[in-house]
């Protein structure tokens, strides 16, 4: 991607680049209404207000404006074939940039009202719209090679890049033909090749920028260097909502480098805002960590000082029975609640979840620059919506004066989508007016707060004489997720909160029977949730995949069998016969080792894991994943399955180690000595086989694979040892 590390504002590259632009070919890009007509005419007359997807210039440089963020996940790649594969071009061609305008219309997500990255989503909704731009842009292209060459446009093909008439063998470069096909009324309806015809999507097994990333010269966010560059780190309360009562910054500001000390204002008003904080701006980053290092703060009492985590999981389970709670139905069928009280027998389990932090391997970093009136941002920018929504709150700055500069950045997994940083980031910048980079140290992304939300889910049900579901009962307790991304739900009759009901509510509950009574019970504790790679399918299908096996065992059915004589959704079921019958599934295993399974549906796609493990004199070890999934059309496949890799390798974290604990308000974690994620060494063996279920279009799957980890493991565990484990993270080596 390129980036324009001198920060040149918005109106200064419209000015530098318009004559270029309007000599070249430019698909779904509104020109004002002066420089469509006159190539030399001035931009500033008008509003510049790009909807580009496809460019082509006249010195045959192809660019795809990308409106979606990547962090490491392929995405770019991905999006690059769908626009290749139409226009006929090598998609590593093509040049990845970002947009001029970042909130025009076109850019804002349709599910979330945002400009964000998120949900899975990014490849599903481009798919169509990208490959349109594309089509289009190849028919504009060829009808100026063939009004130049005057023969009808059914006579001319192309040839990466080339428009080639197939009788005189005459050949344009693209590049060539950019000013004449920008004269030309786009078409309205243009085919799209038969997937026959593919020749990238479906086939890539490389990710672009794969060389620079292994050797070490690809720039990340944390990569940004600017003139007069100060680093700031912040040093965030203590205790949730704890205000600052005075600072002594002396010692700090004696150790060389360190030029400024400042207290950062909370902003508990504002949803998902900062904490309070003091911050160290520095020549370096080392100088400003050891600043932090020399600062006395003292804080104010919180009322968040008796807060324990260590029972939360109790205060929730009281809570489904507390008369002011109430329950959001997600699926109902029938008449659950009469059953379950005349029954003789009720089978009953709960399962909880503590908080767990994202930890991407790149800290939160991001670098701001307010001047002129305006301000420009530098990093990993996933919701470029929400440094909108800073600049108005904190700066007071008009949209149309924000440039931004999207970088990649090493990972995410949902700490990109929080916004605390951007508050704090913009604050420091305004008062400085200086180009200000933040960075976290790993100490300090711990306690930023803003995790994953811990849960408590308990799940009833009564078999019937085949051991078949004849009622289900399911609560999942949460709180709720920011209503800035489900805007409205406190205000819709149901009350429904779509992004903590995943998994459980009417479109993705994959179980069916007689009676079922499925439903999320509002719980807040106060304590700053945010978002989480695959959210809340991690819990809810914990719950739900672990209580499953439990109602098969019960009802002395095979764990498989069950599931499928209650699953609603052939491309459910199809996995979960494909992935247990590639694991051996009912077929003789070594002594001492047992299989588990576990499945989920996700984001338009299906998958299903079978967890083999064994035991060992060091305790239970997991040995083997077996993961099969349906996404759909994989655009990617190289990188689909390292996404599903990943995801495994995410899974086993909630299994076997992620874990927050707050004690007297503290989080206690600081770094990955106490907040342990996956080694190499900790990786079973993988086996991955990806299946198209509809080849028609891609589904989701950055977060796909994670969910049915954990419950995998913990069937596996019981059918060796006979032991639930229905709390992570699970202690193997004591089983």
């Amino acid at each position: 991607m390129r980036i324009d590390h001198h920060g040149a504002a918005r109106r200064r590259f419209i000015k530098q680049s318009s004559a270029l632009l309007a000599s070249g070919l430019v698909i779904g890009l509104h020109l004002p209404d002066a420089l469509a007509k006159n190539g030399d005419a001035d931009p500033q007359r008008g509003e510049f207000k790009p909807n580009a997807w496809v460019r082509v210039l006249p010195d045959d440089t192809i660019k795809l404006v990308v409106h979606k963020h990547d962090s490491g996940t392929g995405t770019h790649t991905a999006l690059a074939a769908l626009v290749a594969e139409e226009l006929d071009v090598d998609p590593f061609r093509i040049e990845v940039i970002t947009p001029e305008d970042p909130f025009y219309a076109d850019y804002i997500h349709p599910l979330w009202k945002v400009f964000s990255t998120g949900g899975s989503t990014s490849v599903s909704l481009e798919y169509d719209r990208l490959r349109h731009a594309g089509a289009t842009a190849r028919a504009m292209l060829i009808a100026a090679a063939a009004k130049q060459w005057n023969v009808p446009p059914s006579a001319c093909s192309t040839d990466n890049c080339v428009v080639v008439d197939e009788a005189s063998g005459a050949r344009a470069s693209y590049g060539s033909l950019a000013v004449v096909a920008a004269s030309l009324p786009a078409p309205k309806d243009v085919p799209l090749k038969d997937p026959s015809q593919f020749k990238y999507i479906g086939k890539l097994k490389k990710k672009r920028d794969a060389a620079p990333k292994t050797t070490g010269a690809f720039q990340y966010s944390i990569d940004v260097r600017l003139p007069g560059m100060l680093v700031a780190v912040v040093t965030r309360a203590p205790v949730i909502d704890a205000r600052v009562r005075s600072v002594d910054a002396g010692a700090a500001l004696a150790i060389p480098g360190v030029r400024r000390v400042l207290q950062i204002p909370g902003r508990p008003d504002v949803l998902g805002g900062n904490q309070a904080g003091v911050a160290v701006l520095a020549d370096d980053y080392w100088s400003a960590h050891k600043g932090q290092a020399a600062l006395h703060i003292e804080w104010e009492d919180s009322p968040f000082e008796n807060f324990d985590s260590r029972d939360l999981s109790a205060r929730q389970a009281a809570w489904l029975d507390d008369k002011e709670a109430r329950v959001v139905p997600t699926v109902t069928n029938g008449d659950a609640q009469a059953l379950l009280k005349r029954a003789p027998r009720v089978i009953q389990a709960s399962y909880s979840m503590p908080y767990k932090a994202q930890n991407p391997l790149e800290p939160i970093n991001v670098t701001a620059w307010a001047k002129d009136g305006g301000i420009e941002y530098w990093g990993g920018l996933q919701v470029p919506s929400t440094v909108q929504e800073a600049t108005a709150v904190i700066g007071h700055i008009p949209a149309e004066r924000v440039v931004l500069h999207e970088r990649v950045s090493g990972g995410s997994f949902g700490a990109r989508e929080s916004k605390y940083w951007l508050f704090e980031v913009t604050w420091l910048a305004l008062q400085t007016n200086k180009p200000v980079k933040l960075m976290n140290s790993r100490e300090d992304e711990m306690r930023a707060l803003f995790y994953h939300a811990a849960s408590h889910h308990r799940g009833r049900a009564v078999l019937d004489a085949k051991g078949n579901l004849s009622a289900l009962e399911l609560r999942a307790v949460m709180p709720a997720s920011p209503e800035q991304w489900e805007p409205g739900y406190f205000d819709r009759p149901d009350r429904m909160d779509y992004s903590t009901t995943e998994a459980i509510s009417k479109y993705e509950f994959a179980y069916g029977a007689p009676n079922v009574d499925v439903g999320w019970v509002r719980h807040e504790t106060g304590v700053p949730t945010g978002w989480y790679r695959a959210v809340s399918y991690i819990p809810n299908v914990f719950a739900v995949e672990s209580f499953m096996d439990e109602a098969a065992h019960a009802g002395h059915r095979d764990p498989v069998d069950f599931r499928l004589a209650h699953m609603k959704d052939p491309r459910q079921a199809a996995v979960l016969r494909e992935a247990a019958a590639r694991a051996g599934w009912n077929t003789p295993i070594p002594h001492g080792t047992a299989l588990g399974v576990a499945t989920n549906r996700a984001y338009g796609s299906y998958i299903a894991v079978i967890a083999r493990v064994a035991r060992t004199k060091d305790g239970i070890v997991i040995e083997k994943l077996t993961c099969v999934a349906d996404c759909g059309l994989a655009v990617s496949p190289g990188g689909v399955e390292e996404q599903l890799y990943g995801g495994l390798m995410w899974g086993l974290g909630h299994a076997t180690a992620d874990r927050i604990d707050i004690r007297h308000g503290r989080v206690q974690q600081t770094s990955f000595d106490s907040y342990r994620v996956m080694r190499m060494s900790d990786m079973p063996e993988i086996d991955i086989v990806i299946v198209q279920g509809d080849a028609s279009k891609p589904g989701g799957v950055g977060e796909l694979s994670s969910p049915s980890v954990a419950p995998a493991v913990a069937n596996a565990v019981f059918r060796l040892t006979g032991k639930r484990l229905r709390h992570t993270p699970f202690d193997l080596r004591s089983v």
